[in-house]
């Protein structure tokens, strides 16, 4: 058995947290699900292991609480910490693995990944989008299966290729920020829905949080650059829109 989960790459969040109940925290945003897509297999046993190296993840200890105690395996062609979505991800993938194993439905399963992202701090809409998969996730209102609400953005990207360059390694809790300017952005880019559009408000939005990007056509989320067209120069990972969420084989 393998799952498999679509990266996340976020342009325009805002963090929504309700304390009494977590289940509808998370944040309305816009969000990039893409290849490379991550690939996790769980058996017996205790631990995440990540491209080979035993790591240790906040949110397994949320996992192993609630859902039991397995071990993952999981392998990715993106580096872990820059703001690919990755433990969201590797959530996602434990909670789907899980899923397949024990009594337990795939809502009540993805959302133990999506508070699981939320306690942790490292992420407050990853989960969802990476579930729902398809493309450019907007986040219509924040919180897990059930809780929240998705829209998936249907647009023509064959002539926007997607690039992004890890460059900084980043706690994801140095950009959990609410920004009033985020919820006038989203709509700007919803009366005018294109690939050239997200791009203009996504570095608008980041660059109001401090992280800027040198590149045309291009904006930082934590700690990488994501930009569309062919990069002039640099080392660059090619990626593809996800056709779909995540799932299990």
């Amino acid at each position: 058995m393998e799952i498999k989960v679509p990266v996340s790459i976020s342009g325009i969040w805002y963090p929504v947290i309700d304390t009494e109940n977590l289940f509808e925290s998370g944040s309305i945003g816009l969000t990039l699900t893409l290849e490379p897509y991550i690939t996790a297999e769980i058996r017996g046993g205790s631990g995440i292991e990540f491209n080979g190296i035993e790591i240790k993840l906040p949110n397994y200890d949320i996992l192993k609480k609630k859902l039991g105690e397995y071990r993952l395996s999981v392998y990715s062609e993106v580096p872990l910490g820059y703001g690919y979505g990755l433990s969201g991800a590797i959530s996602l993938a434990y909670a789907l693995g899980v899923k397949e194993l024990a009594p337990i439905s795939e809502k009540d399963a993805v959302n133990v990944a999506h508070l699981s992202d939320v306690i942790a701090g490292n992420g407050l809409g990853d989960v969802i989008a990476q579930y729902y998969g398809g493309g450019l996730v907007y986040r219509k209102k924040a919180g897990g299966l059930g809780y929240g609400e998705v829209e998936i953005i249907n647009m023509d990207w064959s002539q926007y290729p997607i690039f992004s360059q890890p460059i900084s390694h980043l706690p994801t809790k140095s950009i959990i920020k609410r920004s009033e300017i985020a919820l006038k952005l989203i709509d700007e880019f919803l009366k005018n829905p294109s690939p050239l559009k997200f791009i203009e408000v996504a570095k608008k939005f980041t660059s109001s949080l401090g992280f800027n990007s040198e590149y045309p056509y291009s904006y930082r989320k934590k700690g990488i650059i994501v930009k569309i067209f062919d990069p002039e120069y640099g080392v660059w990972i090619k990626h593809k829109i996800a056709s779909r969420g995540a799932y299990v084989t």
